[in-house]
């Protein structure tokens, strides 16, 4: 298991940002979270973190928060672009496969495109055609117990069999050096 899963939502943030623009530089504007919608140079690509749900299954073993992170973004084109309706469509299954499997270059989880519909949720964008890429992903959230320093690696390991195992037989427990061959 990798213990460095350490990973700022700002970097995450930004990552995503600069693989979608870097992998459609015809986008105008790649963001998250403007407050001016209505005048966007188009076309644009909103990247919005929704919702962060703590997965206790999924424990990464480091002291840290295993979150799954809930991600939106909305293609925004006008609606004289010609042609409007397959093109969104079109960009939108397109960046679905761009995000399909993703990490960003970051310890995280890989991403998982779970719909691309379109979006009339905001009214301030009534003027434009939107889609929204849906997608979801288990990050790490805080620092990590198992430092590079290795401070809180074991110096000892030791073993026991069952059903002698667990804190109540600790005296049954022999350093690993002991094991019979």
């Amino acid at each position: 298991m990798n213990a460095e899963t350490e990973v700022a939502l700002d970097t995450l943030h930004q990552a995503i940002l600069d693989h979608i623009a870097a992998a459609y530089p015809a986008l105008a504007t790649v963001s998250d979270y403007p407050e001016e919608r209505r005048h966007l140079p188009l076309p644009a690509c909103l990247v919005e973190l929704a919702e962060m749900d703590g997965v206790p299954d999924l424990d990464p073993g480091t002291g840290q928060l295993a979150v799954m992170t809930r991600w939106e973004a909305r293609l925004i084109i006008g609606w004289r672009t010609a042609s409007a309706a397959r093109e969104i469509r079109r960009l939108a299954g397109a960046l679905g496969v761009t995000i399909h499997q993703q990490r960003w270059g970051l310890p995280v989880g890989p991403a998982e495109v779970l719909g691309m519909t379109p979006d009339a949720f905001e009214p301030q964008l009534d003027q434009f055609v939107v889609w929204r890429v849906d997608w979801q992903q288990v990050v790490h959230l805080g620092e990590s117990v198992w430092t590079p320093d290795g401070s809180l690696v074991p110096s000892e390991i030791l073993y026991s069999t069952a059903p002698e195992i667990g804190p109540v037989h600790e005296e049954a427990y022999a350093p690993i050096d002991e094991v019979a061959p």
